[in-house]
């Protein structure tokens, strides 16, 4: 299993380090001169840093809940980040049974984005580069890089296509594996959808192809997997807009010569129930199963259910509850069904300060063929939690902290662990 800080290999598609509990004096210490040498650096070079902390990045995004407006961005925007990151257990290992490592992770970044809406045209093109460096561990020192394009374009009047491709490149972190264990991932999506959104019914179509390629040890990993979903939406100003689909999806592993296919059928809601709350729901009936008989199958329902709302002045509290199938490349020959629930709540103190903070519980149960890639559980849960703290500096430099706390046990009690993961950076916006 992959066990890294996006969510299922880093995020949703359309379509979980920990060293010992024991303090090290030096790391106050360096943090500090991180940070000084974070601010230095960033005046140095005069560029923008996103602050692409290993945080959870759906706190990142703090409200405005003041009421006011937005200031409109330039099309274009440079970032630049540094960021020192205190991890207590780098290789997910069982305390238990192995002393963990612990080491402090300096992340320089750069970020571009380019971004143009005229109404008719929408068109978002992202750069990133950076590097995690461990200073006492360099052979998990890494690069990272990631390019996106993305857009939605008018057809024929209220019909509109909206295109998709991204690459990604990162250092992997098996946490399942409880090993030493390094490899260099690769990411690309490919995608397209259409519709013709308006007041009635219109039709939905889309298509996405996502792969995962692995370094020297892992090709049996290496996955391609296409999606398909073609539907009616209808959308109502009273009422919301509902959208009723079927979708295929086929993920195939060509080192290993088998495939896992999945149907569903579904229905998707969303509407904002007043000024203040909105509600998400996509609930499906899905069966799964593989080419592989030892696998098995999975027939039931799946869901993404999500409730927003800001009834409190200054803060927005978000939940969410899905069920979910992952077609996780490092579970060998099957996939996962994952129930998560969430709860976050964004503070806005003042226009300069904000805090964030979240809880979720995450239940995995694994299906796989024992026979290629044994494993003595067969499913486990995930908690984690933390707390983010953004500081405005004024308008080009900000500051971020945060402290979060990650905790895994299999049922069959092997390949557990916990972490703790303090971070600081500064950010420079063009």
């Amino acid at each position: 299993m992959l066990c890294s800080g996006d969510k299922y290999l880093g995020r949703k598609s359309f379509a979980g380090a920990k060293d010992n509990e024991r303090t090290r004096p030096c790391v106050v210490a360096a943090l500090q001169q991180s940070a000084l040498l974070a601010v230095g650096l960033a005046f140095g070079a005069g560029l923008a840093s996103p602050a692409y902390a290993q945080t959870d990045p759906q706190v990142q995004d703090t409200i405005q809940a003041n009421g006011a407006k937005p200031v409109p961005k330039p099309p274009l925007q440079i970032e630049a980040s540094l960021e020192a990151a205190y991890d207590d257990n780098i290789y997910r290992v069982d305390d238990r049974t192995t002393d963990p490592t612990d080491d402090i992770i300096v992340t320089p970044t750069v970020q571009v984005t380019y971004d143009r809406d005229n109404g008719i045209r929408r068109l978002t093109l992202r750069g990133l580069a950076g590097y995690d460096w461990f200073t006492s561990n360099g052979g998990r020192s890494k690069p990272r890089f990631e390019i996106e394009g993305s857009g939605r374009f008018l057809v024929a009047g209220t019909c509109a296509i909206s295109p998709l491709a991204n690459y990604r490149q990162q250092r992997a972190d098996y946490g399942d594996l409880n090993s030493a264990t390094e490899n260099l991932q690769k990411f690309s999506t490919l995608g397209v959808s259409a519709d013709c959104k308006r007041p009635g019914l219109y039709p939905v179509v889309a298509w996405q192809r996502d792969t995962t390629r692995n370094g020297d040890g892992f090709e049996y990993a290496d996955q391609t997997s296409n999606r398909y979903r073609g539907g009616i939406g209808y959308d109502r100003p009273s009422l919301g807009s509902i959208t009723a689909y079927y979708e295929h999806v086929t993920a195939n592993r060509p080192g290993l010569g088998l495939e896992n296919r999945s149907d569903a059928v579904g229905v998707s809601f969303e509407r904002s129930v007043s000024p203040l709350t909105e509600i998400k729901t996509d609930v499906r009936y899905m069966h799964v199963d593989s080419t592989s008989a030892a696998v098995g199958e999975y027939k039931g329902l799946a869901w993404d259910l999500s409730v927003a709302t800001t009834a409190i002045p200054r803060v927005k509290i978000t939940a969410t509850n899905e069920r979910t199938i992952v077609n996780d490349s490092l579970i060998a020959t099957g996939f996962a069904i994952r129930t998560a629930f969430r709860l976050q709540a964004d503070v806005s103190l003042s226009e300069l300060t904000s805090i964030g903070a979240y809880g979720e519980f995450a239940r995995r149960d694994f299906r796989q063929d024992a026979a290629i890639r044994p494993f003595s559980y067969t499913r486990d849960q995930v908690k984690q939690y933390g707390i983010v703290l953004r500081r405005k500096l004024n308008d080009r430099f900000s500051l971020e902290g945060g402290v979060s706390r990650f905790d895994r046990e299999t049922n069959s009690d092997v390949s557990n662990y916990g972490a703790t993961r303090v971070t600081l950076g500064i950010t420079m916006r063009s």
